[in-house]
């Protein structure tokens, strides 16, 4: 299905839905509520923005890049999906469904003034890259909070397994005046340090340098308190067991072609998902699905 500005308008709602296309040409689809605003590309299903009215943004964007055709910007939500980082025999990290469109094929107003947005990607696209002809939608629902539900269906007679995470860049004021709460206790893959398994022994976790982390069998509530903006940051999820933890700090951010100089110091990713001995199986006509919910409160 072409995506152009003529072929998707339909789906606008006045004062709550508009459709646009960005300098490159990309689609795109603001969304106003009674709480807040967001933004979002076809391009990926790619939440580049959400934030509640009176307050500070909840998602970092990269200060230097573009959207272009193809690439994934460093920000927002990339989804993470059919696989999780570098997979053997594949070019492509964390999958393909962030660097193609999808289909938008629903929007409404709910009952709570929310604005709902249901997205499939094609088809198509997944047998062109092997896959099998799985049922992929993603709901993302804008009010107070923003809420996120990532569903797949195994409609053919074999079973697969895959990996899923939302790649959630979080704006914070200061890197060295945040820190991650929800995660003690819990054993961790440490990527800085050739996948050690470690142990988390602290209740708030500081960010002082490159942090690279999977944390096994998350399943919590996460807190990450933005001292600086003096909010907390919510994740609530259900049915995810793997939470990745990630800065790349001073060296490791000037290998990243769309971050300036500083971008690291406005940012932390807390990654929801279920990778690696977490991942997903799905046996012929069985479903799963992945929700995560982001909010901000006074700290």
């Amino acid at each position: 299905m072409p995506y152009s500005l003529e072929t998707w308008k339909h789906f606008q709602i006045p004062d709550h839905i508009f459709l646009s296309t960005d300098a490159d040409g990309l689609l795109k689809i603001s969304v106003q509520t009674i709480y807040s605003n967001a933004e979002i590309y076809f391009q990926g299903a790619h939440v580049t923005s959400f934030q509640q009215h009176g307050r500070a943004p909840l998602l970092f964007m990269s200060a230097s890049g573009r959207m272009s055709r193809g690439h994934m910007l460093h920000g927002g939500i990339p989804l993470c999906f059919p696989w999780f980082g570098n997979r053997p025999g594949e070019e492509l990290s964390h999958g393909f469904v962030r660097l193609h469109p999808w289909n938008l094929i629903m929007t409404k107003v709910n009952e709570e003034e929310e604005v709902e947005l249901l997205f499939e990607f094609p088809e198509k696209l997944l047998s062109q890259f092997g896959w099998l002809p799985l049922e992929v939608h993603y709901k993302v629902i804008v009010g107070a909070s923003l809420k996120l539900e990532l569903s797949v269906k195994n409609r053919t007679e074999e079973s697969f397994s895959y990996e899923e995470c939302f790649h959630t860049y979080f704006s914070v004021g200061d890197i060295e005046q945040t820190m991650i709460q929800g995660l003690q206790g819990l054993y961790y893959l440490d990527k800085t340090e050739d996948l050690i398994l470690k142990l988390e022994n602290q209740e708030k976790i500081p960010i002082r340098g490159e942090i690279n982390r999977i944390y096994l069998d998350s399943r919590d509530p996460i807190q990450i308190h933005d001292y600086a903006h003096g909010r907390i940051i919510h994740i609530k999820k259900n049915f995810s067991r793997s939470t990745v933890l990630w800065n790349p700090w001073i060296e490791k951010a000037t290998s990243i072609p769309d971050f300036a100089p500083d971008d690291f110091k406005q940012m932390i990713c807390v990654e929801s998902g279920n990778i690696g001995q977490f991942s997903k199986k799905l046996s012929p006509g069985e479903s799963s699905l992945i929700y995560v919910e982001l909010s901000t409160s006074s700290d």
